[in-house]
């Protein structure tokens, strides 16, 4: 527990030294981002190739550059956040259903099918699924934080939600589980989860991000619909936040099951990888961006 404290607090620290100076200089979030993605994307890989699955790399490094070239085109070319995310989001997606296809059209699976000729489809099928997914997995969020921070105003705010909720969530879901935990919700991927654990991140998260929405967001974007609007609006994103990070949690544990390791990785002492402190943030992030996003559009 000692190690585990003390690699979270020197987390934290390096967290914040990444993250806030692009209040300042909003492409500094790229020092950030391009780390975070680059150790996760190889854990991912890691952890897939250790379960006996063959996901292209080359397609996966090639999608993921996809976000970089366009956030750093739509910079010189002055995009806002809409433009930015429609843009991405089709050619993202155009780009994994075609490694869906490609990658069980260009290998050739090594086990016999039912008619006990080799050639089917089964194995290089989900390799290519796999591939898709994990650049999705990665590349989606992290050019949700960029562009976020990039092009909307005050995005840095709704993105300093979308990274540290996913955090409090797990901290009230696990004072709410060991305090009024007996109920178990997923037994078979993490038995130690309680739905009162869940309530309890679910109502903890909402109360936090409503109150720092009420208390900095409120006040620096000015929305049209009032203050108990926006508190009952902010706190429904913040019960979606802590459902979307504790499901993301639940993925990244049913991958490992799957694959058979504990961890993705022991660059953090008593924490795992990259992908098991990040694990939920990639789900929260998306919806912080939402929030934004929601604001722009409908309540400015």
């Amino acid at each position: 527990m000692r190690q585990r404290v003390i690699t979270g607090f020197i987390f934290a620290i390096v967290v914040a030294g990444l993250y806030f100076p692009s209040l300042f200089l909003p492409d500094l979030i790229l020092l950030f981002a391009l780390p975070v993605g680059i150790i996760a994307t190889y854990e991912l890989i890691k952890a897939f190739k250790a379960g006996g699955f063959k996901p292209c790399v080359p397609l996966i490094i090639a999608g993921e550059s996809i976000g970089l070239v366009i956030y750093v085109v739509s910079r010189f070319l002055a995009f806002d956040l809409s433009k930015v995310l429609a843009f991405f989001l089709l050619l993202i997606l155009s780009f994994c259903l075609a490694c869906v296809i490609l990658v069980p059209v260009v290998r050739q699976d090594e086990f016999a099918d039912a008619s006990g000729e080799k050639g089917g489809v089964g194995n290089t099928f989900v390799d290519g699924t796999i591939t898709a997914g994990i650049i999705l997995y990665i590349a989606f969020p992290l050019f949700c934080l960029i562009s976020c921070i990039g092009f909307a105003q005050n995005g840095w705010y709704y993105m300093l939600l979308g990274v540290v909720s996913s955090w409090m969530s797990d901290v009230f879901a696990y004072f709410a589980g060991v305090t009024l935990g007996k109920h178990k919700i997923v037994p078979h991927i993490s038995p130690k989860k309680s739905w009162e654990g869940c309530i309890g991140g679910v109502l903890g998260c909402a109360v936090i991000v409503s109150v720092y929405s009420d208390l900095v967001i409120y006040g620096l974007d000015k929305p049209d619909i009032g203050i108990v609007g926006f508190t009952v609006l902010t706190f429904i994103f913040g019960m979606f936040l802590s459902v979307v990070s504790q499901l993301g949690d639940w993925l990244a544990s049913v991958i490992k099951r799957r694959v058979g390791i504990k961890d993705y990785g022991n660059i953090f002492p008593g924490h795992g990888g990259m992908m098991d402190r990040f694990d939920s943030t990639f789900f929260t992030i998306p919806v912080g961006c939402l929030l934004a996003l929601t604001i722009s559009v409908f309540f400015r």
